[in-house]
C-alpha cells in the first residue's frame, strides 16, 4: 500500500519512543476490545433480559456494560493522548534536524534552490507527515484491531450470514487501489502548489516596497495562477477521497440490507434467536463504520510517499564538511592561482593571479558584475565552486575546517541582515559572551549613538529585517559585529554604502585603528576610502585588468583614472 522506503522512514522516525507507542498500542487494542464486548454482549441484553426478562442478569450486565465502557474510556484516553504526545516528540526532532541541515547546507545549495521550496518542505510538509502519522495510530491501527475483534465475534455468532458481507471485500479492495493511487497523485501535486504559493508570499513580503512601486496588477496575475492551481489539486484531491468513501458506505449498506433480509428469513424459519441476530446487527454497524474510518485512513496513508520524499529532499541537503586544519590567524599572505569561478552557465571569474600580504589593505574596484563580491566571497568559504588555488599561508582553503576558517574572516556587506529580535542578540551573533561594556564600545567604534536613545537599550526589538532601523543604522549595527568579532581576515563589500560621509571617515579611521595589524579587503566606490588601502585590484568581466597603489593607477590614466574622473565628478 505505501512503498517500503516511506515504511522504513516512519520506523526510524518513531523507533526510539517505542515505550510510549507500546503504551499507546495498549490503549488501541483496549478500545477495540471494548468494542467487540459491545457487540458481543447484545445477544445477552436481547435475549436474557428483553425477552426471559432475568432481573439477575440485567445487574450482571449492567455491570459488564459499566466496565466495558471504563475500559473503552481508559483505553481511548492512552490511544488519543499518547500517539499524538509521540507525533509531537518526532515531530520536535525533526524539526530540529531539519534546522541544523538547512543551517549546515553548502552555500551553494541556496543558489540552486528557492528559498519558498525549502520553507514549505520544512513546514507544511512536516506537518502533513504528522497528520498522517495521526491517522496510523488514532485510526488505522485501533480500527484494524476492531475489525479483526468484530469479525471473531461475528464469525462465532453466524459464519453463514458473514460470507454475505465477506463478498464486499474484493470490490472495496479495488476501491482501496484506484481512488488511493488517484489520491497519492494529486497530494504530490498539492504539496508542490503549497510549496509555490509559500514562496510566492515569501518572495511578495520581502520585497514589499520594490511591489509598492510597480505594477501590482501584474502580481496578482502571477498570484491568481497559484492559487487557482492550489484549489484544483485541493478539489481533485478532495473529489476521489469523497466518491472513494461514498462508494464504500453503498457497498457497505447493501451488505447490511442483504444481511437484514438473510437474517430476517432465518429469525422466521427459527435458526437463530432474536438476540444472535441483533448482536450480528450489532456487530455489522461497528465494522462498517470502522471499515470506513480504516480505508480513510488507509487512503490518506496512500499520500505519505510524496511528502516523504519531499522531507528526506531536506534532510539530505548536502553539509558543509569541517574536516581539515584549523586555522588560526594569517601568517603570511592569501594567494589566488589560476582562479575561475562558474556557477551555471555564467563564468563570475576568470583566471585570477593575485597575492595579498598578512596586514595588507586592498582596495578592489569595478563596475557592478566584475566579479568583486565574487572574488572576497571565496575567502570564507561562501562560494566554493572555483577551480585552480586559493593558498592561505600555502595551504589551500579547502584543506581548511570551514569553521575555524570563518571564526578568522569577518566580512560586512551592503545587504545587511538584522534578526527580528533584540539589539543585543543581534550583536551577540558575533561574540556570544560579550558583556555589556563590549557591546557599548562595538557600538561607539561604528558610531551607532542612535542606540543609546532607543527605548529600551540593547533590549529593544529592531523588527523584521531592522525594519525600524535606516540602511545607514543597519550598516552601523553590521560594523559594530566586526568590531566585536575583531577576526583576522576583514571584508568590507561596499559595507558604508549608506552612510553619509562624516559618519564613514569617522568609521574608517576607527577601522584603521583598530585593524591596523589585520588584513583587509575593501570593495568600494569610493575614493576617499581607498586612501587607507595600501593597494588597488580594478576588475572588469571577472578579470583583475589594473593593480597598484591610487597614485599608480592614476598616472597610468587607465580604467581606474576614468573612474576617479567619473567618481570625482
Amino acid at each position: 500500500m505505501i512503498e517500503k522506503k516511506s515504511i522504513t522512514f516512519l520506523y526510524r522516525t518513531y523507533k526510539k519512543h517505542w515505550p510510549l507507542l507500546l503504551l499507546a498500542l495498549f490503549g488501541s487494542i483496549l478500545e477495540s476490545a471494548s468494542m467487540a464486548g459491545l457487540a458481543y454482549l447484545i445477544k445477552d441484553v436481547v435475549d436474557d433480559v428483553f425477552v426471559e426478562k432475568s432481573y439477575e442478569k440485567l445487574i450482571v450486565i449492567t455491570s459488564v456494560l459499566i466496565g466495558i465502557a471504563v475500559g473503552k474510556q481508559v483505553g481511548f484516553f492512552l490511544k488519543n493522548y499518547l500517539y499524538p504526545v509521540v507525533i509531537y516528540r518526532a515531530l520536535r526532532e525533526m524539526r530540529a534536524k531539519i534546522y541544523n541541515r538547512i543551517l549546515r547546507a553548502k552555500p551553494s545549495v541556496y543558489r540552486k534552490e528557492t528559498s519558498g521550496d525549502i520553507i514549505s518542505r520544512a513546514t507544511t510538509d512536516v506537518e502533513r507527515f504528522g497528520e498522517i502519522s495521526s491517522t496510523i495510530g488514532t485510526n488505522i491501527i485501533t480500527e484494524t484491531f476492531t475489525v479483526i475483534g468484530i469479525i471473531g465475534v461475528l464469525l462465532y455468532r453466524d459464519w453463514k450470514m458473514f460470507m454475505i458481507f465477506a463478498f464486499t471485500v474484493p470490490v472495496l479492495a479495488f476501491a482501496l487501489q484506484y481512488f488511493g493511487e488517484k489520491r497519492k497523485k494529486y497530494s504530490k501535486r498539492l504539496q508542490e502548489s503549497f510549496s509555490q504559493y509559500i514562496q510566492h508570499l515569501n518572495q511578495i513580503v520581502s520585497g514589499i516596497e520594490v511591489v509598492k512601486l510597480f505594477h501590482e496588477k501584474v502580481f496578482f496575475r502571477y498570484f491568481n495562477r497559484i492559487n487557482s492551481d492550489l484549489f484544483k489539486r485541493q478539489k481533485k484531491n478532495r473529489f476521489y477521497e469523497t466518491v472513494y468513501l461514498s462508494s464504500v458506505e453503498i457497498v457497505a449498506y447493501i451488505a447490511t440490507a442483504g444481511i437484514i433480509f438473510y437474517g430476517g428469513i432465518r429469525i422466521i424459519k427459527g435458526e437463530i434467536t432474536a438476540g444472535d441476530f441483533f448482536s450480528f446487527l450489532g456487530g455489522v454497524l461497528i465494522l462498517v463504520n470502522s471499515l470506513q474510518t480504516l480505508q480513510r485512513g488507509a487512503i490518506n496513508l496512500k499520500a505519505l510517499t510524496p511528502v516523504v520524499e519531499r522531507i528526506k529532499y531536506v534532510l539530505n541537503l548536502p553539509v558543509e564538511d569541517d574536516k581539515g586544519k584549523d586555522f588560526k590567524g594569517l601568517k603570511e599572505s592569501i594567494r589566488y592561482k589560476n582562479v575561475t569561478v562558474k556557477i551555471g552557465e555564467s563564468v563570475l571569474l576568470k583566471n585570477i593571479n593575485l597575492k595579498i600580504k598578512k596586514g595588507e589593505k586592498l582596495g578592489i574596484v569595478g563596475a557592478t558584475g566584475s566579479g568583486k563580491s565574487t572574488l572576497v566571497k571565496i575567502l570564507p568559504a561562501l562560494i566554493t565552486e572555483y577551480t585552480g588555488e586559493v593558498l592561505i599561508d600555502n595551504v589551500e582553503l579547502r584543506g581548511y575546517s570551514v569553521f575555524s576558517l570563518r571564526e578568522k574572516v569577518g566580512m560586512v556587506s551592503q545587504e545587511v541582515f538584522i534578526f527580528n529580535d533584540t539589539l543585543r542578540n543581534n550583536l551577540l551573533i558575533a561574540k556570544p559572551d560579550a558583556t555589556d561594556e563590549e557591546l557599548i564600545q562595538a557600538l561607539k567604534k561604528a558610531k551607532a549613538d542612535f542606540v543609546f536613545r532607543l527605548e529600551n537599550g540593547l533590549d529593544t526589538v529592531l523588527g523584521e529585517k531592522g525594519s525600524r532601523l535606516s540602511g545607514g543604522e543597519r550598516q552601523r549595527i553590521s560594523i559594530a559585529r566586526i568590531f566585536l568579532k575583531n577576526p583576522d581576515i576583514i571584508i568590507f563589500d561596499e559595507a558604508t554604502s549608506a552612510l553619509d560621509v562624516e559618519t564613514e571617515e569617522y568609521i574608517m579611521e576607527e577601522i584603521g585603528k583598530y585593524f591596523k595589524d589585520k588584513t583587509a579587503l575593501i570593495i568600494t566606490h569610493r575614493l576617499k576610502l581607498l586612501e587607507i588601502t595600501d593597494r588597488i585590484v580594478v576588475m572588469e568581466n571577472g578579470k583583475i585588468i589594473e593593480e597598484g597603489t591610487k597614485e599608480e593607477l592614476i598616472k597610468k590614466k587607465g580604467v581606474f583614472y576614468r573612474f576617479s574622473v567619473i567618481s570625482s565628478s
